[in-house]
């Protein structure tokens, strides 16, 4: 059974459609380039399968369970913090959690503030009690792999270490979907 495709999809967006009867299949183990030009509906097709847009006909075909993450080919404009904070938002509520320990453990550290210490704490009964010690693991093994610093502010970065970092929220997210440990 295939892992993700389409069956006779029609796109047009109100004009001469961008795809017309496309059907395709990625099997497990299969690896997959898309190449084309510009306009030929590249990022349509991608959109397609990670659900951010429906068909105007045809079926789009997703194996129970699977999880599809998607970098955008422009960089977003909003995104704000840190690159750790940007990676941890991968992560839904428990990243949220991890983003707000991270930078009371860098308060704790440069000013030994008395707030920060009682606020490490109550973060840590609350990444307790959601189980969600082990995404810190996942966030701090993807950014070292990377090469990504984790302190370092996401909108002084060059594009290239943007896209790194988006990245590195992308394959959070997957780590997540593929062994979850709380609800994202």
């Amino acid at each position: 059974m295939a892992l993700l495709g389409l069956r006779d999809v029609r796109v047009a967006f109100g004009g001469p459609a961008v795809l017309e009867g496309a059907s395709f299949s990625i099997e497990r183990g299969e690896r997959v380039c898309l190449l084309g030009r510009n306009g030929a509906g590249k990022s349509t097709l991608m959109r397609l399968l990670d659900g951010t847009i429906q068909p105007d006909q045809g079926e789009v075909i997703r194996q129970t369970g699977i999880s599809i993450a998607r970098l955008e080919q422009e960089l977003p404009a909003n995104v704000t913090g840190t690159t750790f904070d940007v990676v941890a938002a991968g992560l839904g509520e428990a990243g949220t959690l991890l983003s707000r320990y991270h930078a009371a453990s860098v308060r704790l550290a440069a000013h030994a503030e008395e707030s920060a210490l009682r606020e490490l704490d109550r973060l840590h009964h609350e990444l307790e009690a959601a189980n969600a010690w082990q995404l810190q693991t996942r966030v701090d093994t993807v950014l070292s792999h990377l090469g990504l610093e984790a302190d370092a502010s996401f909108e002084t970065r060059s594009g290239g270490r943007k896209r790194q970092t988006l990245l590195a929220r992308a394959l959070v997210r997957e780590l997540v979907a593929a062994y979850p440990l709380v609800s994202t």
